[in-house]
């Protein structure tokens, strides 16, 4: 570890090393095009600003009912209505507009403009520009585009699972990049440590410790036994939570316990390869006992990193923010570069071994 002190998060304020904040080439400036036609062009976003649109003589869209998305399946949306405690059940109209570009259309926790219909229904037309997400790279047929699994959180707690031989840490590294770039704060999650025995759990507790040196919260939990799970309650206090991780890792059972409810349907792991089957196929916003708000999205088993380019995934792992000044060239892909600050460091011990093997693996993926 950096023996330098200081929060991460002032550092990286300091540093302004993220996306968003580095100068980056367009593609337009790439390809040759000239200044004339480049400012000529409307971004995606500005396409999709908020306009005063007549729709069905209702009026504009900010003339519609605010609601938030608290429950979402297969195109079905439940809406609690800002200005009474009442929800209704939605579809989108066609032609809807958006404030979000090139991202899923509607996902748990936005926050929508609709149209009430007869008998609890309702039409959404607009969808609000999201504070906070976390998303993923899309798959199947969304593929290449931006999968936004939940909206306008607080915090994601990442969780695995000590259950599964074979812990890889790239995984939860993947969704701690993927929590900042949605400007959510991760919480790791390590489940299920009842079924570890006490070898295998100090190997696990001493492999994770890495992320509490590095001031991420980290809990262990158990739902069967109950380890952890007050812990889990009280850090969903006052906040908008989201559990994600892969299908098995016991998401539905800890969101059960929590809330202290038979709430979500559970499902069993497979013997043959410990892999858990899909049984959440909703994602819903639940209340904490106590205050706050539990998101329990379904399995995921794949985690991309969308619209991130290699040389901006390092300003991700806060532990090399003291050293990439430092680095003889700029930018530096800190894989083979002579006078690399972040090689120096990690051959010196000051940065962890294990969150250095993510990142080649993260980047390595964001190569291709």
């Amino acid at each position: 570890m950096s023996k330098r002190k200081g929060s991460h998060r002032a550092r990286r304020a300091l540093k302004d090393w993220t996306k968003g904040n580095r100068e980056r080439i367009s593609r337009l400036e790439r390809d040759g095009n000239s200044d004339e036609h480049f400012n000529a062009l409307e971004t995606g976003r500005q396409r999709m600003k908020l306009r005063a649109v007549t729709i069905d003589e209702i009026g504009d869209i900010e003339s519609l009912p605010r609601g938030q998305v608290v429950q979402a399946q297969s195109g079905a949306y439940n809406v609690l209505l800002d200005e009474r405690d009442d929800t209704l059940s939605c579809r989108v109209k066609r032609g809807t507009s958006t404030e979000n570009n090139d991202a899923t259309l509607v996902t748990i926790g936005d926050y929508v403009r609709l149209q009430p219909l007869e008998d609890g229904y309702g039409l959404i037309h607009h969808i609000e520009e999201r504070g906070t997400y976390i998303g993923r790279s899309g798959t199947g047929r969304q593929k290449g585009g931006h999968h936004v699994i939940a909206a306008n959180l607080d915090q994601i707690f990442c969780v695995a699972t000590a259950e599964r031989d074979g812990f890889r840490r790239t995984v939860i590294d993947r969704y701690i990049v993927g929590a900042l770039l949605g400007d959510v704060t991760p919480v790791i999650l390590l489940n299920k440590i009842d079924t570890a025995d006490d070898d295998y759990f100090q190997a696990l507790s001493d492999d994770i410790s890495i992320y509490a040196e590095l001031e991420y919260q980290v809990l262990f939990t158990s739902a069967t036994v109950g380890t952890g799970v007050a812990e889990l309650r009280e850090a969903c206090q006052e906040k908008t939570s989201a559990l994600v991780g892969q299908s098995g890792v016991g998401k539905s059972t800890l969101v059960n316990t929590v809330l202290q409810r038979e709430e979500r349907e559970t499902g069993v792991v497979r013997e043959s390869d410990r892999r858990g089957r899909h049984t959440t196929v909703d994602s819903e916003i639940l209340s904490v006992p106590g205050g706050g708000r539990l998101i329990d999205t379904p399995g995921l088993r794949e985690f991309g990193i969308y619209d991130l380019e290699p040389q901006e995934l390092d300003g991700y792992f806060v532990e090399f923010l003291d050293y990439l000044q430092d680095c003889k060239y700029l930018p530096c892909s800190h894989t083979h570069e002579p006078d690399c600050a972040v090689l120096q460091a990690v051959e010196a011990g000051e940065i962890d071994e294990g969150r250095y093997a993510s990142y080649l693996r993260i980047i390595d993926t964001l190569e291709k």
